[in-house]
């Protein structure tokens, strides 16, 4: 709900709403107006509560109702008495702007499996401009036997890369336990205090995409310092989920929030793709939301060969960027290396997937 309070309201008018707001177990935003005049978000549960609450108070213009339950990331907002579609929120990590003019392109292994094998990947991907290294240190993975992650061994390896490469960091945050080293002792704090003093954008998995406590957490650590979160969509959540998350994140605190597609469960999982590529939730999201669309071409499709043509459909449906997995011996990865693109192949994503963008940014 939006309260637009008219040019001669008092700042007694305005107390008398915001205690009316906290009545009702509310929140609420105040937007400052370049003409004079204050508009008031209602944020929260607003089923039962009629525009006549607000609207009778003193220096109360009118009411909007905005039936949208994802209030702080919708385009749709109010400035200057009026509804408004909101500009792409433009995160900015180290010399990339993510949802800017240009195509963001995050790139490196699934996960960390030595310093050798991390600085391979670092040494090429940033020979081609990629200013951003994706790489995991804790690995949520399927089966309890499959290979964990290095933890923050891995981290510390990470950490050497962004020294010596001029990478930022994308890095995964799994949970709040303790990581077990390989000698059985646990590390001092959780994974997710971890990642979050270490990383450059704090990534949520898929599986962590309704951990709501999590997401609250998160957003709590990373709000003083703005940390960027890209939040992953999970593989049999609606749109409405996945945007819902989102506000979890915004509403505690951090509104540096990028969306992440990565592919949904369908009927269609065999040798042909892993999951279904969710190309047409990219303009949903844009018309929906102001925050940046990333898309992940290697776990849609969870196979290398697809990933090229699957990255190029999501960067000429919008895509603001795009997240993609690459390893210097795809066959010898420890993780997901049946979708880790090779050097020259992620070479080639990235000449034609510019060029795609350049192309539909001079066409209008």
């Amino acid at each position: 709900m939006i309260i637009h309070m008219s040019r001669n309201a008092e700042p007694a008018h305005e107390q008398a709403v915001f205690k009316r707001i906290e009545a009702k177990g509310l929140k609420y935003e105040v937007i400052h107006g370049t003409t004079g005049t204050d508009v008031i978000g209602v944020l929260g549960d607003l089923s039962g509560v009629e525009e006549s609450y607000f609207s009778e108070l003193d220096g109360v213009e009118k009411v909007i109702r905005i039936s949208k339950s994802y209030k702080l990331i919708a385009r749709q907002y109010a400035k200057d008495g009026q509804v408004r579609d909101k500009e792409t929120r433009a995160i900015r990590v180290g010399d990339a702007t993510i949802g800017g003019s240009e195509l963001t392109v995050m790139a490196g292994p699934c996960s960390v499996e030595s310093r050798e094998q991390a600085r391979a990947v670092a040494r090429y991907a940033r020979g081609m401009g990629v200013p951003i290294m994706r790489g995991g240190a804790y690995k949520p993975r399927t089966s309890p036997y499959s290979f964990q992650g290095m933890g923050a061994e891995g981290l510390a390896i990470l950490g050497e890369i962004r020294e010596e490469f001029g990478l930022k960091i994308v890095t995964e945050a799994t949970g709040q336990h303790r990581h077990v080293k390989p000698d059985g002792t646990q590390e001092d704090r959780t994974v997710l205090e971890n990642v979050v003093a270490f990383a450059d954008i704090v990534q949520v998995g898929a599986r962590n995409m309704k951990s709501y406590g999590f997401l609250q957490e998160l957003a709590m650590l990373t709000s003083e310092e703005q940390t960027p979160v890209m939040l992953k969509r999970g593989e049999s959540s609606t749109l409405e989920d996945f945007l819902l998350a989102a506000e979890y994140i915004v509403a505690n605190g951090n509104p540096n929030v990028m969306l992440c597609l990565r592919g949904i469960r369908a009927f269609e999982e065999s040798k042909f793709q892993r999951y279904t590529a969710d190309i047409g939730a990219i303009p949903v999201l844009k018309r929906e939301t102001h925050l940046p669309v990333i898309f992940d071409p290697s776990h849609s499709t969870g196979y290398r060969r697809n990933v090229e043509a699957v990255a190029l459909a999501a960067v000429a449906a919008g895509a603001d960027g795009l997240l993609i997995e690459t390893h210097g011996d795809p066959t010898r990865a420890l993780c997901d290396g049946e979708q880790c693109v090779t050097e020259s192949q992620l070479r080639a994503i990235l000449r034609k997937a510019n060029a795609l963008r350049e192309a539909l940014r001079q066409t209008g």
